[in-house]
């Protein structure tokens, strides 16, 4: 039986002391042994106080320096293990076996990352595990990687730093150069990890969030998102488990991502021109 890559987890956070020890302790509770790296980026509450009670390893990244590339990278420096994962302060694994169902997709050494997903890809069926290559990211490069908990390689991330430039998707932008590479992403439905942050902020921030995600695909996909683009998108997209194809439809924030994108992709191209 071949050994378990060694195996570390970057948390990054600021001011998350109301949600970060339980997603300590959901790692804690890992089938998989593993080791908690920490990039606190200015936290002012008791953030720090309790990460040092979790972690192996902190790291504090000085507020004006941050990004989430730069984050990721600091802590990837930091960790030890030859398989990373990066998991959101505010994100608890439900599963057990989070970590050790994401170790087992890297018997395939085409697979340089992990993540899982809600919505399914365009053209995927809802539960199917799909192996995102980089003519899928061109066909839609807003679905894929989401670092908010995810995994991946470190010998690609070492030739494969994230970028950190990038006001916003990290994750898509370095899914894009590592696919182009011939490696693919394992979106796997079990893998995902709730995150009520996108919506916890209502409506407007949600908005504002969804358009500095395409503002930050414009700077390296060269496909222009369209109304008609947002309009097939709406219509085709299959629902997430549990929820009806009328209830998605309908749905405000599902609608609201849309526009978003839409307006995101045309503020970007108008800027570039």
């Amino acid at each position: 039986m071949p050994l378990m890559p060694t195996t570390s987890v970057i948390v990054r956070c600021r001011d998350k002391q109301n949600t970060i020890e339980a997603t300590f302790a959901a790692l804690r509770r890992q089938s998989v042994g593993v080791q908690i790296v920490v990039v606190d980026s200015g936290s002012r509450d008791g953030t720090l106080d309790i990460a040092r009670r979790w972690c192996d390893e902190l790291v504090q990244l000085e507020p004006e320096r941050f990004s989430y590339g730069r984050a990721l990278n600091v802590g990837a420096e930091a960790a030890a293990g030859s398989v990373l994962f990066a998991l959101s302060a505010h994100c608890a694994p439900a599963s057990t076996e989070w970590v050790e169902r994401s170790l087992a997709h890297y018997a395939d050494s085409s697979v340089a990352a992990t993540s899982g997903y809600a919505v399914p890809p365009l053209g995927a069926r809802p539960g199917e595990l799909v192996l995102q290559d980089h003519a899928r990211l061109r066909a839609d490069p807003f679905c894929g990687m989401s670092n908010h908990a995810s995994s991946w390689r470190r010998d690609v991330w070492e030739r494969f730093a994230f970028d950190e430039q990038l006001e916003a998707c990290e994750d898509r932008e370095w899914s894009w150069r590592v696919t182009a590479a011939g490696y693919v992403i394992a979106m796997d439905p079990a893998l995902q990890v709730v995150s009520r942050h996108r919506v916890a902020d209502g409506p407007r921030a949600y908005f504002e969030r969804n358009v500095r995600e395409a503002r930050g695909v414009a700077a390296f996909a060269p496909r222009h998102y369209g109304v008609p683009d947002a309009i097939a998108e709406w219509w085709h997209t299959s629902p997430p488990a549990g929820r009806s194809r009328t209830q998605l439809l309908l749905s405000p924030w599902h609608v609201t991502a849309l526009a978003a994108k839409w307006w995101g992709s045309r503020c970007a191209r108008k800027s570039i021109a």
